[in-house]
This record gives structure tokens, C-alpha cells and sequence, in this order.
């Protein structure tokens, strides 16, 4: 059984999922001003990782968190929720049919971890609210998006050194 009933705990008390897209995008519009940019940690022992996968043609929804010891990268647990999906594919709102079954995958956890790493985007979103966004603002918990390609923005080359890194400009 999970650990509570009610998806959240977090800054925000959790909205409604089945809405049409423009409400969707309202929610998003009004739910991104509770993002925090700031690093406020003071010590990372835990971090999991989030992803979510669909089955039956996509009628299931299935999110998947691990999560690790930090820096080892031991399996400390992990957890599965599978679910009817209950909203459409619609580009910008991925967070609507993903993170129901994220949420509840994250309340079978006994441990609350430090950071969550999410298969999304975070603030590189149109709206600045990303499925990474959505999952932290909801849960209270610290999430960073970590996106398999560029939904936004434009930088210049990344430098070759190891770590090297470039800030990402406004729309593409």
C-alpha cells in the first residue's frame, strides 16, 4: 500500500488531471511561479531517478523511480505504479499523462529522497514547466530535468573539456 493516500505533500495542493489541453496549459501557466531555481541543498545522500514507459498501445501508464546512494550509486529501492492512461499525447503537456503514475510510483518509496532526476524537461520547457517542474512543485521535492533532446533555446558550441557547458537563449 502507499505510504498516503493523497499524490502531493508538496508546495501545492494537487490539481485536476483529465482537463482539456487549454486548461492543461493554464495550470502550467499558473503552477510555474512555485518552481525554485535556488540550490538549497546543504547535502545530497540520495538520488533517484524517475522514467515512465506506456504498454497495451498505451493504455498503461507505468512509471518507474530507483533510488541510489549518492555518490556510490548503490540501490537503496525502488518502485513501479501502473495505471490507465488518462490523458492524450499532446506536445507541451507531457507532465498531464506522465506524472499521475510518477506520484504514485514515489509514495510506495519508505525514503524521501534528496533530488530527483526525471527523463524530461524542467524549466527548458515553453511554459518553464516542464514534467520535472510539475513533479517538484507537487511533491516538495528537488527535481532536475534531464531531457533526451532540446525542446527550446539555442547555445553555441559546448566546450570540449570535460564539464563544459554553455547557457541555453530563448526560443528556437
Amino acid at each position: 500500500m502507499p505510504r498516503s493516500e493523497g499524490a502531493g505533500s508538496g508546495q501545492v495542493p494537487v490539481h485536476p488531471w483529465a482537463v482539456a489541453p487549454a486548461e492543461a496549459r493554464a495550470i502550467q501557466q499558473a503552477l510555474r511561479g512555485a518552481v525554485i531555481r535556488q540550490d538549497c541543498f546543504t547535502r545530497v545522500d540520495t538520488v533517484a531517478g524517475v522514467d515512465v514507459g506506456f504498454a497495451d498501445r498505451g493504455a498503461t501508464t507505468r512509471a518507474a523511480v530507483a533510488v541510489l546512494a549518492y555518490p556510490g550509486l548503490r540501490l537503496l529501492e525502488s518502485a513501479v505504479a501502473l495505471r490507465p492512461t488518462a490523458f492524450p499525447y499532446v506536445p507541451g503537456l507531457l507532465s498531464f499523462r506522465e506524472v499521475p503514475a510518477v506520484l504514485e510510483a514515489l509514495q510506495w518509496l519508505k525514503r524521501r529522497p534528496d533530488v530527483v532526476l526525471c527523463d524530461g524537461q524542467g524549466i527548458a520547457h515553453p511554459r518553464r514547466f516542464g514534467v520535472a517542474c510539475h513533479i517538484g512543485v507537487l511533491t516538495g521535492m528537488p527535481t532536475i530535468g534531464v531531457a533526451k533532446s532540446r525542446l527550446i533555446g539555442t547555445h553555441g558550441p559546448v566546450p570540449e573539456q570535460r564539464g563544459g557547458q554553455r547557457a541555453s537563449h530563448g526560443p528556437r
